[in-house]
């Protein structure tokens, strides 16, 4: 928490002598526009940059591994985030309420991300996973992040067409998509998962195929 609530910072730059951004670190500084992370930073913390809602520029340094759960959360005004390839691990709701981001490019080293990693992404509308990802691919122009493993769709954006591959939609799957009018689910998916439409406050139309043997709580909420 060093720098947590300085709210007349509006500007950082992370020297290299840094190697880890702790939990907190620059919570609820709500002046900072904008972020440069050094190259030797390894690990961002925990909420380290939750409710910063200015920044709208962020360089995450060639060797971070890790990107903490909440870790961006609510940063409202960051419209693009380029994951490097050193990043492994990308934290839950980690860019949770970003409602005007409209590109994420994943790099092929990421293998985890937490659920609800980009929930409430409501100008979301470019996914990009890079290939040879062994965990998540994005089929295309589908605008989708999918593990690939199990053909789980674990985060999706207004435009997204669900693929006739995938078989389940995860858990907060398209959680807070207002913009969300309409979906069509192929007859390959055999369950919804939790929270998977919730708040989805236009959704006027679904079809959920005979396919489907399992709904989560609060699917539709």
């Amino acid at each position: 928490s060093a720098f947590y609530d300085c709210s007349s910072l509006t500007s950082i730059t992370i020297p290299e002598s840094v190697t880890s951004i702790g939990s907190h670190a620059f919570y609820d500084c709500s002046s900072l526009t904008s972020v440069a992370i050094g190259k030797n930073v390894t690990s961002i913390g925990y909420s380290a940059f939750y409710n910063c809602y200015k920044l709208t520029s962020v360089t995450i340094g060639e060797n971070v591994t890790s990107i903490g759960s909440r870790a961006f959360y609510d940063c409202s005004s960051l419209t693009s985030i380029t994951i490097p390839e050193s990043v492994t691990s990308i934290g839950s709701s980690a860019f949770e309420g970003c409602d005007a981001l409209t590109s994420v490019t994943i790099g092929e080293n990421v293998t985890s991300i937490g659920h609800s990693a980009f929930a409430s992404c409501d100008a979301l509308n470019s996914i990009v996973v890079a290939e040879g990802n062994p965990n998540y691919d994005s089929r295309g122009n589908c605008n989708a992040i999918i593990e690939t493993a199990t053909n789980t769709l674990i985060s999706g954006c207004k435009s997204t067409i669900i693929p006739n591959s995938v078989t389940s939609i995860g858990d907060d799957a398209f959680y807070g998509y207002w913009s969300l009018t309409s979906i069509i689910i192929p007859n390959s998916v055999t369950s919804i998962g939790d929270y998977a439409f919730n708040n989805c406050e236009s959704l006027a139309s679904i079809t959920i195929p005979n396919s489907v043997t399992s709904i989560g709580e609060y699917a539709f909420s």
